[in-house]
């Protein structure tokens, strides 16, 4: 269970799950004690997030508050501070993290995705694949691959095995393919 402070940290939250990349995220993950010009500050970032290889320490900001000269001064120091310690901070948007069609497809891999699929359905997938080289939302839905296949999909591509365009909603023309942890 995580906590998020609005619906800006929640909307980050399930992209991050639904990212095959992310080894890892938590909230609130750290205090960091910095200066500012004379003045000794702390702070903690929103979310810690392991992508790839990659150490990263996110603030969730709406627009209009990431401007504001205390957030920009602060994102500046850690920004550069933090590189010798391995990590990338960032501020990350409200109105990224709120983008259409990419969160409504999180929400559905997330809804239908948490059941892990077995061996035998995952080679039944291969074999599907194997013989058409992609499968179609439409398919899936029609009973393709029985009558799990919605979770089958969503939760191959949650796992990194399956992969489609998160920059298009789900549609009846959808095309799942090979992704790169098959």
């Amino acid at each position: 269970m995580l906590q998020w402070e609005s619906i800006n940290e929640l909307n980050a939250f399930r992209l991050l799950d639904c990212d095959p990349r992310v080894k890892a995220f938590t909230e609130q993950p750290c205090e960091i004690v910095y200066v500012d010009g004379t003045e000794t500050k702390r702070h903690y970032p929103d979310i810690y997030v392991e992508i790839d290889s990659d150490q990263e320490l996110w603030e969730v900001k709406a627009e209009c508050e990431a401007v504001q000269s205390e957030v920009s001064t602060r994102t500046e120091l850690l920004t550069s501070g933090l590189l010798r310690y391995g990590f990338t901070y960032r501020v990350v948007l409200d109105h990224e993290l709120a983008k259409e069609p990419r969160l409504g497809n999180a929400k559905t891999l997330l809804r239908y995705g948490r059941r892990a699929a077995s061996d035998n359905e995952c080679e039944y997938v291969r074999l599907a694949l194997k013989s058409k080289g992609h499968l179609s939302w439409s398919e899936v839905c029609r009973g393709v691959l029985g009558i799990h296949g919605r979770e089958i999909i969503c939760r191959l591509v949650l796992e990194g095995v399956l992969t489609f365009d998160m920059k298009s909603s789900f549609a009846p023309d959808t095309q799942f393919l090979e992704g790169r942890n098959h």
